[in-house]
């Protein structure tokens, strides 16, 4: 009798949730990765906090299952992977680099993952089997070079040796855009340049149309400075990969008309998308739209991959090289079976320490 009596108490303290029993996780269990040092930190962090509110942002909309988040951030991309299998992750997202990615890519496709890049834009990345990006980038540079080219007839590149998985196949598309317009020069100008390398390239700067910047936003930033201190009002463009509301706010007043094209609206957080309904709602809208809709567009990827292959690593894998589309937070783009995103492009440029659309360019 007494055993009767325990185990009809025991059920009520479940029922009443006085006790509880640990059941597995049913959820989705998403492993952030980024580095932890160098050119890509930065950006990393700010895409690891947009990834975290795009994420609750899904489980607040009763997005069954739910998403769980596990954050890592390391140089040491295969202990991070050790890590994020540790942790029962069925998929990666991160990434803020090019070539952080594809170490990534090679170490996750070792443990059966999938990788989301959310910042990644090489071009040379297009045809890895298990690495989905919502941005990609070679049509950017490739635009980049047609507009130059009907007013540019020598321009000089300030260029990162940090990323060459990101940076060559953006010159090597800048050129193909620019046709029969070569650069004059390629300057290296990870943090900036030094003294005697800006005045030794000093005649052939001031005579080139244009200067490219293919460079992380704090490098971006240093080198318009150096070069308006020098009353070089030579046109600057730049990569997309820097546009960041950062270098606007470092370049200060010697960031003004600074342009770049890029596949995020500088004026995102101004629409009445819901999830920039919530944002502002939440942390107001001095926000920069670069890290949040990138981070958006790879959880809309995510839920769309999800909704069609379920919610294990096979499952999500599957869903993933099916997508054709997604709902980005400025509208529906194209993906292609590359798994490569296609948003529409912007051309912006640089006012009052803020990047102003310009105008919209159809991918």
């Amino acid at each position: 009798m007494r055993k009767v009596w325990a185990v009809l108490l025991l059920t009520a303290l479940i029922a009443t949730g006085v006790l509880f029993v640990a059941r597995p996780w049913r959820g989705v269990t998403v492993a952030i990765l980024f580095p932890a040092s160098g050119v890509g930190a930065p950006l990393g962090f700010s895409l690891t906090q947009s990834l975290l509110w795009a994420f609750d942002y899904a489980n607040e909309r009763s997005f069954v299952p739910k998403y769980r988040p596990i954050v890592i951030e390391t140089d040491d991309v295969e202990a991070g992977m050790r890590e994020a299998v540790d942790s029962g992750a069925v998929v990666i997202v991160g990434a803020s680099t090019s070539t952080y990615a594809s170490r990534l890519q090679k170490a996750a496709d070792e443990v059966g993952l999938s990788v989301i890049s959310v910042g990644a834009l090489s071009q040379a990345l297009a045809e890895e089997d298990n690495l989905f990006r919502p941005h990609s980038g070679a049509d950017k540079a490739f635009v980049m070079g047609e507009m130059l080219r009907k007013s540019v007839s020598r321009y000089i590149v300030f260029a990162s040796a940090q990323n060459p998985i990101y940076v060559v196949p953006f010159l090597d598309a800048l050129a193909t855009g620019m046709g029969s317009v070569r650069p004059y020069a390629y300057l290296s100008a990870d943090g900036g340049v030094s003294r005697d390398a800006l005045f030794s390239a000093l005649a052939e700067i001031m005579e080139t149309d244009a200067v490219v910047l293919a460079l992380p936003d704090f490098s971006a930033a240093v080198v318009a400075r150096q070069l308006r201190h020098l009353y070089l009002d030579t046109p600057i463009w730049m990569a997309s990969w820097g546009a960041t509301a950062r270098f606007a706010e470092i370049a200060g007043s010697m960031g003004e008309g600074v342009r770049t094209i890029a596949s995020w609206r500088p004026d995102a957080l101004q629409t009445s998308h819901p999830f920039v309904r919530y944002i502002r709602r939440l942390y107001g809208d001095e926000l920069d739209p670069f890290p949040l809709t990138l981070a958006y567009d790879a959880a809309a990827m995510l839920n769309e991959a999800v909704s069609r292959g379920g919610i294990d690593r096979d499952g999500i894998t599957k869903g993933l090289s099916k997508i054709r589309g997604v709902d980005g937070i400025n509208g529906p783009f194209v993906v292609d079976e590359n798994g490569d995103g296609h948003p529409p492009l912007y051309l912006q440029e640089v006012s009052k320490r803020r990047w102003r659309l310009f105008e919209v360019i159809s991918p």
